[in-house]
Parts: C-alpha cells; sequence; structure tokens
C-alpha cells in the first residue's frame, strides 16, 4: 500500500525543485520510497490524467447546480468589510477546478520573498488565470460580475493546494511598506480578495482572522470575501489572517485579487452592482392562476385578427427572416388589472417587499425566425417583473435564457399557464436561440418596490 508524503519529503520536494532537478528524476525516487503516485504528482507540479474532462476543458457531465443562497451576506459588527457566500460554485465545477489545480501545480512563493523562513508558505499554486481555458475564464468572469469590479482591475487567478501539515502562516494580502513598490505596476494597492473553497476539509485548514478572533471552516462551493481597505483607502490591519495547517485530509481554494486601479481600462461593461437583490435566486417559475389564464387565452384566440406589427427601439428583437419579427395585441383595461391583482401578492411574497404596479405590456406574439437579445430591462419601472406563457405553436422549445445572482446561465421552459418571476432590472435575460415554430404568445408585468 503507498505511503502518504510527509512534510519532510514535501520540504525535500519542493528544495531539489528549486535547484532545478529533473522531475521525472525526482519521482522515480519517490515512487522507490512508496509513496502515493498522485500526490507526488501533485507536489512536483507534473500533469494528472483526468478522464472526465475533454479536450477543451470541459466537463462531460452537465453541471447540476444546487443554489440555496442570494448574494454575498455581510457579517456585521466586525472591525472590516467581510462577507460570506454560501454555494458560489457547484460541486461538479469545484471538481473540475480542482483536477485543473493539480494538473500544474508550482511552490507557492509570498510577496515579501527572503524575509520568513521555508515554512512561511509551504502549499503550492496554479496559476488558473494563464490557462486558456473557457471554463476557467468563465468562472474569472461570474467572480468579476459578482463583486461588480471591471475585470481589469483583477489579477490572475490563482488556485492554492495544501497536504496534510501545509499552511500560511500569519499575513495580509496588501502590500506592506516596499513590496507596493515592487508589485505596483500602475494598478496600485490591493482592495478586495475573493476566495472559495473547492472541497470540504476533515480537519484543520481554517481561515481565521487573527486580529479579530474569526475564523471560516473550508466548506465546498463557499465563497468569503473581504476588503483589504479602510473606506479612506488606508490598508486595514484587521484584514491580517492565517491558513491555519491541513490536519487532515487535504484543501483546494482559489483567490481573485482586485487593486485599485487599471492601468490598461478597455472594455467597460454594465455590472448592474447599484440594483438591490431581493430574492435568492432572482428568479422562480410558477404556474398561473388557471382561471386568470382562460381568461387570457380567450381574449387572445377571440382578438387574434386585431395583432398588429411591432416595433421594439433598441433592436431588442430580431428575425432571421425578412419579416418584423413581433407582433403585439393590446389589453383592455380591466384584464391589465386582473393580471396585476392577480400576481401582486404571489410577487410580494416571493422577493419579501411590497411592490407598487407599474404596467402590464400586451400580449406579444412572436413569429417564426425571431430572437429576443439578452438584456436587463428599465430600472425605473422593471425591478421586479412576470412572464406569463399564453400560447406557443413551436417545433423545438423556445427556452428563457437568465443569469441567476451568482451569473450563472439557466434556460427556462415554459408551457402555456406558466409563469416565470424574475428580478428584470438586475438580472440579464433574453431569448437568443431562433424560434422554430409558427409563434410563441406572452405578456410582462411590471413592479417596483415602494419607495425605491
Amino acid at each position: 500500500m503507498s505511503k502518504d508524503l510527509s512534510q519532510d519529503w514535501i520540504n525535500w520536494i519542493l528544495e531539489n525543485v528549486l535547484k532545478g532537478c529533473d522531475k521525472n528524476e525526482l519521482l522515480e525516487i519517490l515512487l522507490k520510497e512508496g509513496f502515493d503516485s498522485t500526490q507526488c504528482r501533485i507536489a512536483l507540479g507534473l500533469e494528472l490524467k483526468i478522464d472526465d474532462i475533454n479536450e477543451k476543458g470541459i466537463i462531460k457531465k452537465k453541471p447540476n447546480y444546487n443554489i440555496k443562497n442570494i448574494s454575498a451576506k455581510r457579517i456585521e459588527d466586525l472591525p472590516l468589510e467581510i462577507y460570506e457566500v454560501e454555494d458560489f460554485l457547484s460541486e461538479d465545477e469545484c471538481e473540475l477546478i480542482i483536477k485543473e489545480i493539480k494538473s500544474s501545480l508550482r511552490p507557492s512563493t509570498i510577496a515579501s520573498a527572503g524575509s520568513h523562513d521555508d515554512t512561511y508558505r509551504t502549499s503550492s499554486t496554479c496559476d488558473l488565470g494563464i490557462k486558456n481555458n473557457k471554463f476557467l475564464k468563465e468562472i474569472d468572469r461570474r467572480i468579476c460580475h459578482f463583486i461588480g469590479i471591471e475585470p481589469s482591475f483583477g489579477e490572475t487567478l490563482q488556485g492554492q493546494y495544501y497536504l496534510e501539515g501545509q499552511e500560511f502562516k500569519e499575513h495580509t494580502d496588501y502590500f506592506e511598506g516596499s513590496q507596493l513598490l515592487e508589485h505596483d505596476q500602475g494598478k496600485g494597492q490591493r482592495t478586495f480578495t475573493f476566495m472559495i473553497y473547492l472541497n470540504d476539509v476533515s480537519k484543520g485548514g481554517e481561515t481565521e482572522f487573527t486580529k479579530i478572533d474569526k475564523k471560516f471552516k473550508p466548506l465546498r462551493g463557499n465563497a468569503i470575501i473581504w476588503n483589504n481597505l479602510n473606506e479612506d483607502g488606508s490598508t486595514n490591519e484587521n484584514t491580517m489572517h492565517q491558513a491555519h495547517p491541513v490536519i487532515e485530509g487535504e484543501k483546494v481554494i482559489i483567490t481573485k485579487w482586485f487593486r485599485q486601479a487599471s492601468p490598461n481600462l478597455q472594455d467597460k461593461i454594465e455590472l448592474n452592482k447599484h440594483v438591490k437583490t431581493y430574492t435568492k435566486k432572482g428568479f422562480k417559475k410558477t404556474k398561473l392562476d388557471e382561471k386568470l389564464h382562460i381568461a387570457i387565452s380567450k381574449y387572445y384566440f377571440e382578438n387574434e385578427k386585431n395583432l398588429e406589427n411591432e416595433y421594439v427601439a433598441g433592436n431588442f428583437i430580431e428575425s432571421d427572416k425578412n419579416i418584423v419579427p413581433s407582433l403585439l395585441l393590446e389589453l383592455p383595461i380591466e384584464l391589465k388589472q386582473r393580471i396585476h391583482d392577480n400576481l401582486q401578492k404571489p410577487l410580494e411574497k416571493w422577493c419579501g417587499v411590497d411592490l407598487t404596479p407599474t404596467y402590464v405590456y400586451g400580449i406579444r406574439e412572436y413569429r417564426e425566425g425571431s430572437i429576443l437579445n439578452s438584456h436587463r430591462d428599465r430600472k425605473d419601472t422593471h425591478i421586479i417583473s412576470a412572464i406569463i406563457n399564453v400560447h406557443q405553436e413551436v417545433s423545438e422549445e423556445w427556452p428563457l435564457e437568465i443569469e441567476d445572482h451568482f451569473y450563472r446561465k439557466h434556460e427556462v421552459f415554459l408551457e402555456p399557464g406558466e409563469v416565470i418571476f424574475y428580478e428584470s432590472a438586475r438580472l440579464l435575460h433574453g431569448r437568443p436561440k431562433v424560434l422554430k415554430g409558427k409563434s410563441f404568445a406572452n405578456i410582462f408585468c411590471h413592479y417596483m418596490p415602494k419607495g425605491v
């Protein structure tokens, strides 16, 4: 039976790697000593065989998202700005990233090289951001969108791997003294740290903020976010923290640091950080009151002849055919009011706030070949909304593609009589796939939280 690597042998590996010794020769020595092959390859930074990742770096089975919490929950009454996020990454996503990290490791370093002993930081690091991997780039994008910081302010995404006994002693993420001059590169001091645990650690491995006596246990998929600076821009000594030694098992994390400036700011993107979140996920699929759906359908079928070509500003709706992509049927005031009244209480229960109705759009009928480009709705009228599926004649299902509060993309399929509640001004949504079939008819209903 193969043995686990001890800390002495790990130190021996790092020492010889730094000397420039051939890694394959070191591997042969370790295997002769009876150590586990996988652990040896990880410690040496040698490539592992990953059977369940395809040649593009994408996991072969579809991720099973299990989102429980909304966005970051601030931990109050602490002398620093710090947040917890549950289930930021799914189990499948964590497994995939762990394998990417283990496939290319190097000894971890510290900003103040030479000022600490060799046991100060004993983990291994993977530079995930330099990998040409679409999946990792998507994770990086999601982190930037979630925290609401333009990507050019971020550093390269990193992975860190800890074996039993490995640790990172007390340190700060911000640059101290002359370190800032060395690492500035026109980007300034580090601001936020975004750290995600990729596995549950059996024992040990906690992240402790030592000056405030606050510990976090590594739990798969959970994230910790903190601001390394005070409100006035000075460094916050209360962010001093350490990664406790792993006592049993292993520990794998990813870390993303952000800076004060972007020396080469180019592609500005709308992150909608200023739009408050109200619900855990951002959207919910449910059923419309059956009597109301019957009334809407009856009106639709009796008045189809009154559908008129719809011209929507902003090119939100397009067609791959030489036709107007959508038609519109206005609704009588009484039916609009009935829709608003019917949906208001369920929507208020869902989002947890009192709502003021803004308006009900008429019945929009998309025609064959239509595309609804992804967009966010107007902040002045479209904070909490609903889409009612009235009727469809399609040869293929036409999903609503929508991002949740973690910027994960979902496909939602609505049948006639079903409705989706969603935070329309915050979440990117649309139907970018081409409609295949004769028609797809729905109604939009919008509300504003009172006091907004």
